[in-house]
């Protein structure tokens, strides 16, 4: 298999790999070298080595970048020269400070009753798939799973996403580099490019594979936390977010088209392509709604065509466009595909909230891409409606003025039980790397909405085990 070029649908780079079942087992044999030596190595060791890799990584900075620029089509600066390399890094090193304090351990001690208790690693390898919309903050061998597993001191066998092949193999050169200089074994740290999807499920059955991290679609993570479950593994998925933006009524009459901008400036950002993308704006107030609309018209229809990631998310998102279609929407902006390459015209689409709610999956339903819909409901009392029938979201914002309190109020006691983050005013598509960050939710944004995938020492315990020592010296 090759990469392909997003702008041209040209192959580039070179021929890569698909793993049969044996090698797959194979690298879960090799685990078992890895996981005794991960568990008790001093922290500063494995530390040293994601230190390292960070500093690898930034002697190639320039390279990586345009290279990743080249499989996917994002811009290489400041997009992927300086914000995502920066986020990669940044993790890279927290995960080596979380190993140097061992904060995520979370220690108990009972004295008198000569108990301690602890989290300790899973006891065998994670296997981290990651996105195609992040090359290299959520890449399988360099993102934030890599950084959560290893930060928790568990092997890592990553497969590499077949939109940035060539990326995932630079970025393994220098993880596989740093891993050696720091005298871990091979084996912490493996890498395959592709494989049947049955081999997959073979792979997360060996013994020495201990849980999965997925960041991807709904339909190819609720296959594997299927998998997962037959097995009582665990399987940490980010899969599935349309991240909601509601508009009390104060706010959407005196701002209507300020709204607009704020929101087509996020559905825009990287052509679309954000988990956290605010894919549905609901507007109390008919009238606003229309301002809104009209103005949010005007900047998407004068928007280029968005080069998608891969001729899958492309048809995707057509396939989501036709859904609205066929139940008699019709786009007041975009709609269609084009070329060279995966493009996607901006397209907006301005529903009422009879259809919002006779249609809700596929008004609600994630798309990559520049597509967002404007729902219009009649007032703040049907706003809470709809916050109230929502599914689990990754994050949502509130946007509101003095006389919404009231509506603000409301909506946060509901979403606060929908949504791992709630935003004033802000749209959601930015997500800082931070101990306090919540990047999770209520399924069906991930399997689990317990934990985080961003922010350590937190997100490393998605990858622990509870042990207590009960008069154990």
């Amino acid at each position: 298999m090759r990469s392909l070029n997003p702008a041209t649908g040209e192959a580039i780079g070179v021929d890569f790999p698909r793993s049969s079942r044996a090698e797959l087992e194979a690298l879960a044999d090799a685990a078992f070298d890895a996981i005794d030596f991960l568990a008790d190595a001093p922290g500063a060791q494995i530390a040293g080595f994601l230190d390292d890799y960070a500093a690898r990584l930034e002697s190639d900075r320039d390279g990586l970048a345009r290279l990743a620029h080249e499989e996917t089509a994002l811009p290489h600066a400041p997009r992927l020269s300086e914000v995502e390399f920066n986020r990669t890094t940044f993790q890279l090193r927290e995960a080596a400070r979380a190993l140097r304090d061992e904060s995520w351990r979370e220690v108990a001690s009972d004295a008198k009753n000569s108990l301690r208790s602890m989290r300790v690693p899973l006891g065998g390898a994670v296997v981290a798939i990651g996105p195609s919309n992040f090359p290299l903050a959520f890449n399988g061998v360099s993102g934030g799973d890599f950084c959560a597993a290893i930060a928790a001191r568990n092997p890592v066998i990553a497969k590499a996403h077949p939109g940035h092949l060539n990326t995932t193999a630079r970025l393994f050169a220098h993880c596989a580099a740093a891993r050696d200089a720091a005298g871990l074994p091979k084996a912490a740290v493996q890498l395959f490019f592709d494989c049947a999807p049955e081999d997959g499920e073979s792979l997360l059955a060996h013994a020495g594979v201990a849980a999965l991290g997925f960041t991807g679609s709904r339909a190819s993570g609720l296959r594997l936390k299927a998998a997962c479950d037959r097995l009582g593994k665990p399987a940490s998925l980010e899969m599935s977010s349309v991240n909601p933006v509601f508009v009390a009524s104060a706010a959407a009459t005196a701002r209507a088209e300020a709204v607009a901008e704020a929101w087509t400036a996020s559905v825009l950002l990287g052509g679309g392509q954000f988990c956290t993308k605010p894919g549905v704006l609901l507007v109390a107030g008919e009238d606003a709604a229309a301002r809104v609309v009209a103005r949010a018209r005007e900047l998407l229809s004068a928007a280029a065509p968005a080069v998608l990631l891969t001729a899958a998310i492309r048809e995707h998102a057509s396939r989501a466009i036709d859904a609205l279609r066929a139940h008699g929407a019709v786009p007041v902006a975009g709609g269609a595909a084009s070329g060279p390459g995966f493009r996607l015209a901006p397209t907006l689409f301005a529903v009422d909230a009879a259809f919002a709610r006779a249609h809700r999956s596929e008004v609600f339903a994630e798309a990559f891409g520049p597509l967002g819909v404007v729902v219009a409901v009649e007032g703040d009392a049907q706003l809470v409606d709809f916050a109230r029938a929502l599914d689990g979201q990754l994050a949502t914002t509130i946007v509101s003025d003095e006389g919404d309190a009231a509506t603000r109020a409301t909506l946060l006691g509901v979403l606060r039980f929908k949504a791992g983050r709630i935003l004033d005013e802000a749209m959601p598509t930015g997500v800082a790397v931070s101990a306090a960050m919540v990047h999770g939710g209520p399924f069906p944004a991930t399997g689990d909405g317990r934990h985080t995938a961003v922010g350590l020492p937190t997100a490393a315990v998605r990858f622990t085990k509870m042990l207590c020592l009960d008069r154990v010296r």
